[in-house]
């Protein structure tokens, strides 16, 4: 690795490698890279379990301080990835600044819901029929009624496309209780669902 061209074409375990090596230059690029890659995606994890932007904010650069203060060391290949390792140190940063009852601040990116259940598969209709801030709105109140435990495993899964492996590795739990959670949050998350459009909460259409 001569500077950041060749860092940009290294792997996250190249990266890491670098960070822990002699040169400061080469450590330097190294972590540059890291953050060019995977801060978006640390900020967007940490932005929907933290109750403002600006905790969200503070967990990203608190998991890249992290990973710079001596957490490379940490990173083992076989256990996960790099985004794995950086959310775990966010989530836990999160956990400590808030409740396990705190609420999501979602994106506004309508496609990210869509991917969490399939599109009008044992959904109330009138859910297909809202537009897209109103899904978005009823979404955001139905995931924010999963227990915090739930709400985490959606997040890793189906927003941030993290494998089951590395869902676990970012948690700290076996891959059974990920898929478990996973299938409990989808049924719990399509019963409120059907709870908000009840003829008897007034909001079916």
């Amino acid at each position: 690795m001569t500077g950041m061209g060749a860092a940009s074409n290294d792997t996250d375990s190249a990266l890491i490698a670098a960070m822990m090596g002699a040169d400061r230059g080469c450590a330097d690029a190294a972590m540059s890279e890291l953050y060019r890659r995977h801060s978006n995606a640390v900020y967007r994890f940490a932005s929907m379990m933290a109750s403002s932007s600006e905790i969200a904010g503070d967990a990203m650069q608190e998991a890249f301080i992290w990973l710079a203060g001596g957490g490379a060391s940490k990173f083992d290949a076989e256990r996960g990835s790099v985004a794995a390792l950086l959310c775990g140190v966010a989530r836990n940063h999160v956990l400590r600044l808030q409740t396990a009852d705190a609420r999501f601040v979602l994106s506004d990116d309508d496609d990210a819901f869509e991917a969490i259940i399939d599109a009008n598969e044992t959904l109330p209709d009138s859910f297909a029929e809202l537009d897209a801030r109103e899904r978005e709105a009823v979404m955001h109140e139905a995931l924010a009624a999963l227990p915090y435990e739930f709400r985490e495993v959606i997040i890793l899964v189906e927003f941030e496309d993290f494998s089951y492996e590395q869902a676990a590795a970012t948690i700290g739990c076996p891959i059974g209780t990920v898929r478990s959670r996973l299938n409990r949050a989808k049924a719990r998350l399509k019963e409120s669902l059907a709870e908000l459009f009840s003829p008897h909460t007034g909001n079916a259409l």
